[in-house]
């Protein structure tokens, strides 16, 4: 299959290749209207050129739409994690266990907002996590101790599976104490002090 995809990526590539310089010659002039209808004339009037003509064209189409097919199922193959077992294949949408990850994050009060990515290569699976902290505190500490809660659980989920597990972390923001302070204070309705009754009449 992955020769395949090779043989029809190249196919593809030398077939755009020469549409585009077709297309240059034609606007630098280098290919005639003129050049364009004595070829087409020709070709029509042999029967031989119409056959390998028309044998071409649907070579190109075979190829076309098998290779669009590989290409959209190997993508589709991308987004699962497929196993296995004595009762046949099972697949895992990479979906859920992004969800997964997410309900994880409840377990660490530090993590104010959560964006797993999950991805499988041939390095095997890959979580990405993109985290915004509440609270100032030991980034290596609490890194740590995410990396291995996600690590054991997709392990626990996918038991029997071999392939190795990287949890990659970015934290994109740290939320300071001022800045709590400062969404706290725009969040609080501002209280007036109640007005006295007849204040500022004389007697």
């Amino acid at each position: 299959m992955r020769l395949f995809t090779l043989f029809g990526l190249l196919f593809n590539t030398i077939f755009f290749i020469l549409l585009a310089g077709i297309i240059a010659g034609f606007a630098l002039n280098w290919i005639t209207p003129l050049m364009i209808f004595n070829t087409v004339t020709q070709i029509h009037q042999d029967p031989n050129s119409r056959l390998i003509l028309g044998l071409i064209s649907a070579l190109i189409i075979l190829i076309s739409i098998s290779f669009a097919q590989s290409v959209l199922g190997k993508m589709q193959r991308e987004k699962n994690i497929a196993f296995q077992t004595p009762s046949g294949q099972v697949s895992i949408a990479l979906s859920a266990v992004e969800d997964l990850i997410r309900r994880l994050a409840l377990q660490v009060p530090e993590v104010k907002s959560f964006r797993p990515d999950v991805v499988v290569n041939k390095k095997g699976i890959i979580v990405n996590l993109r985290i915004d902290l509440r609270t100032e505190t030991s980034i290596t500490e609490l890194t740590e101790r995410l990396q291995e809660l996600i690590k054991n659980k997709i392990q626990a989920l996918l038991r029997g599976i071999d392939e190795p597990i990287s949890v990659r972390i970015h934290v994109a923001k740290i939320i300071t104490h001022e800045e709590k302070e400062r969404a706290k204070q725009k969040t609080e309705p501002e209280t007036k002090e109640p007005p006295i009754p007849f204040y500022g009449y004389g007697r």
